[in-house]
């Protein structure tokens, strides 16, 4: 039996084919500008003009360009990632400094790496190994008080870091703002309001660098007032609203003979002040209530908060800034504090008597605030 004749065979010509990457001189060609422009939009844009990256950028979607990072790595002896450790950060304080950290960073062509543990300080260090091993160019620590074998690792790798959220190491740069200054600006304002004796709600301070630091600013600033901080209106909690709801309603079944409390955040505020709405505790007229943190939410607190601004944000932004410094061989700034901004509103006034914190706290009404989990830690 005959076999059927088989098809003729294709020529390399009739050939589809195959689709051609985009390259960089293509976005080039279609933006108008150099292919070095183009690297420079893509990796560096803070070097050329607003609208020149605009251009690049809409040039570099219509043709579904992707950069080669891979490529640039290898040419750079890079990764071109930068790894952080950020405990707690469910924290009303943390997310806001890490997108500073991350927009300076993606601002020069890096990438962030970030690893949120809970706050186990133990771990650190072996996290800070999984991020070295993954190539990361450098680092960036919360606080200064990390486990000696942290910076034991980081000399042995040689590599950049900083620590954010701190003041002073000798191990390092440190990026953040004197919380003696935060604590003295809201204690000065308390006091030419007349308060002598006032109480404060915070974080545990004796696992928690940032909330040890906050209260011994607190306590000198008192002290060089000649206020005090009544011991029976001073409470330690995890940093969150119901714990500031809860640490008010103890205070008040105390019977704290205060005008003003202090709370270490403005998460902490807020429960302190729905307590005092329960309890129909009118502030400031009875009692004052200021904070630390300057949170959205609180210019629209009722009444709206006296807080002190931290630059939170600014904390990420130059540390990220710090780190291009050192990866690319300069020496930065020495670091200097970040300012601190007291923002008054309506939660303060004039020292009422005394005995004002003495009101007991009537039985709770229908739809008090669930218990829920911790949402802050500075």
């Amino acid at each position: 039996m005959a076999r059927p004749p088989r098809p003729p065979a294709r020529s390399p010509a009739a050939a589809p084919a195959a689709a051609r990457p985009t390259s960089l001189a293509d976005v080039a060609n279609l933006a108008g500008v150099s292919t070095g422009t183009v690297s420079r939009a893509l990796s560096r844009p803070g070097m050329i003009s607003d609208a020149t990256r605009m251009r690049v950028l809409a040039a570099a979607d219509r043709l579904g360009y992707v950069a080669n990072g891979s490529a640039r790595a290898l040419a750079l002896r890079r990764t071109l990632t930068v790894g952080a450790i950020v405990p707690r950060y469910g924290s009303s304080s943390f997310p806001t400094m890490v997108q500073g950290l991350e927009s300076a960073l993606a601002a020069e062509g890096y990438t962030l790496l970030l690893s949120a543990p809970a706050h186990e300080a133990a771990r650190e260090p072996a996290i800070l190994r999984t991020l070295l091993e993954r190539g990361v160019d450098a680092v960036a620590l919360l606080g200064a008080e990390q486990p000696p074998q942290t910076f034991a690792i980081l000399s042995a790798h040689r590599i950049p870091f900083v620590m954010m959220w701190a003041l002073h190491s000798r191990d390092g740069d440190c990026i953040g703002f004197d919380e003696s200054a935060a604590a003295a600006c809201v204690i000065d304002h308390l006091s030419s309001l007349g308060h002598r004796s006032i109480g404060f709600i915070g974080g545990h301070t004796a696992d928690n660098e940032r909330a040890r630091n906050r209260y011994r600013g607190i306590v000198e600033a008192v002290a060089r007032r000649g206020m005090s901080l009544c011991k029976g209106a001073s409470v330690e909690t995890d940093y969150g609203f119901r714990q500031g709801f809860e640490a008010m309603q103890q205070i008040l079944r105390a019977g704290a003979p205060v005008s003003a409390i202090l709370c270490g955040n403005d998460y902490l505020a807020a429960g302190a002040l729905s307590a005092l709405d329960r309890a129909r505790i009118e502030v400031p007229r009875q009692l004052s209530i200021a904070s630390f943190n300057d949170n959205e939410f609180a210019a629209y607190l009722h009444p709206p908060l006296t807080t002190v601004r931290l630059p939170i944000s600014g904390i990420g932004q130059q540390a990220g800034r710090h780190l291009i410094a050192r990866l690319r061989g300069r020496q930065p700034p020495a670091p200097a504090p970040l300012p601190v901004t007291l923002i008054v509103r309506e939660s303060t006034g004039l020292a009422a008597g005394p005995a004002s914190a003495r009101t007991s706290t009537p039985p709770a009404r229908r739809g008090a605030p669930k218990r829920g989990s911790r949402n802050a830690d500075a």
